[in-house]
């Protein structure tokens, strides 16, 4: 193995915030015409938004790509100063920073593709050292971490099996199912399909609350591909849409969204944000989710879930419905994509030799108060998409949210119009991979839920 690329190294590639800041302030910004967007206008990166712009230093281009708000937003390429030469990356950025899928070219020849979040190597992708050896499987903040298969040049595999904080722990049989690599620049994607909760008009804040959770990256189960992006993106719209305040939105992710902290969210943090008869709660779910044995409970896994203690490192819905009820919240809705078949978003097995189980219902009791969106009926997978970067339930409510929901035109979305718009997009989308998967409603189809 390359002395170079030992198990447990870790890939450090974020820009730093000096250099972020210097991208702001460079003396030559050159207008890039080429790309889906306008050519973004004026000499202030701070004022560019929705276009396409490119930056310089003298010789050396820094960013070519899409903007919103002043930052790298969108498909873009990078230069990034290191060390040892110039890196190269060329995939998604949201918010300044690499995040989405991407392919990282290092100046020594080595290669990383696959997703990233937060300027890290995040979910899965592949890792190609300069000397032909080879890496593919899960990342967590830029180290191998979770099932992967580590190979040399020459073909032969070394070490294939579970994988935590770059070191290698144990042997297992693993499957992996990459995201479709980025398409070079400029991208084919409909600009109609993107997602941009910012290009919506916010309304006006009210006494609203969030628990917002997305978790991609598990400690020992395949992972629920997008999920990150999934929760990050909906709290943006839970701000825009709903009217919900940004301190009053608790996001947790991968391993902030352990077993103790989502309990802590639901039976502390929601029972001190919470004002009896007045709050209007909002819970959204993208990730995991597992029935009883006997088929009569629905479970939710937390990131520190284990495939061998199932049933002591998950958390029981029915009883994140009580916690929520106990807060005495004026109303409460919930947004779960996640199935109970015991499969991933890849159709991957969560527990080796499981036993299936058919969901006969949800399998959840809920209050009167509570109107609840599902991803899914009981007994089917709920999936991903590379082409959306999402969970489809996730990308579809999102653009309902965004107005496509408001098939009547009457700048009111309600939840029987949003489950119509999930079921005709959803199953379409689930229909175009050779899938099937049809969302639920439970609770009043004639509340509002966008435009009140």
């Amino acid at each position: 193995m390359n002395s170079d690329y030992p198990i447990n190294h870790k890939f450090h590639i974020g820009c730093s915030r000096s250099l972020i800041g210097v991208f702001l302030s460079l003396m030559a910004i050159v207008v890039c015409a080429q790309n889906r967007l306008p050519p973004c206008v004026g000499k202030s990166v701070s004022s560019w938004t929705g276009c396409t712009g490119k930056i310089n230093s003298g010789t050396i281009n820094l960013y070519t790509g899409e903007f919103m708000n002043g930052k790298k937003h969108g498909l873009g390429e990078a230069t990034i100063a290191q060390n040892a030469g110039d890196d190269r990356y060329v995939g998604h950025f949201r918010e300044g920073r690499m995040h989405g899928r991407g392919t990282y070219y290092f100046s020594n020849g080595a290669k990383y593709e696959g997703e990233l979040a937060h300027d890290q190597f995040n979910g899965e992708g592949s890792f190609d050292s300069p000397n032909g050896d080879r890496y593919v499987g899960q990342f967590r903040n830029g180290q191998f971490s979770g099932d992967g298969v580590y190979t040399f040049a020459n073909g032969n595999v070394v070490q294939e099996g579970v994988f935590e904080n770059g070191v290698f722990v144990r042997a297992a049989k693993v499957q992996l199912r990459l995201a479709t690599p980025v398409p070079d620049l400029p991208t084919q994607f409909n600009e109609a399909m993107r997602l941009n909760p910012r290009a919506m008009k916010p309304v006006p804040q009210r006494d609203a609350v969030a628990i917002i959770i997305g978790i991609q990256s598990y400690k020992s189960l395949p992972p629920a591909r997008f999920a990150n992006a999934d929760a990050q993106l909906f709290a943006e719209y839970a701000q825009v849409a709903l009217g919900v305040r940004a301190e009053k939105i608790r996001l947790l992710t991968d391993s902030d969204a352990d077993e103790i902290e989502i309990v802590r969210a639901f039976r502390s943090w929601l029972l001190r944000n919470v004002t009896r008869g007045k709050t209007e709660v909002y819970v959204f779910y993208s990730g995991h989710g597992l029935p009883s044995d006997d088929g009569k409970s629905l479970y939710l896994l937390p990131h520190n879930a284990d495939r061998d203690f199932i049933d002591k490192t998950s958390i029981n819905q029915q009883e994140l419905v009580r916690m929520a009820e106990a807060t005495g919240a004026k109303s409460v809705t919930m947004f779960l994509d996640s199935c109970y078949s015991g499969q991933s978003r890849g159709g991957d097995a969560l527990m080796v030799n499981a036993r299936p189980v058919k969901m006969k219902s949800s399998g959840v009791e809920y209050p009167l108060t509570f109107t609840v969106l599902t991803a899914s009926a009981p007994d089917q997978i709920s999936w991903s998409s590379d082409e959306l970067g999402h969970g489809i339930f996730s990308y579809y409510l999102m653009k309902g949210i965004e107005g496509d929901a408001d098939l009547n035109k009457d700048g009111k979305i309600t939840f029987g119009e949003m489950q119509e718009h999930l079921t005709d997009t959803v199953g379409r989308q689930a229909m175009s991979m050779n899938r099937k998967q049809q969302p639920q409603l439970f609770g009043g189809a004639e509340r509002v839920l966008v435009g009140k």
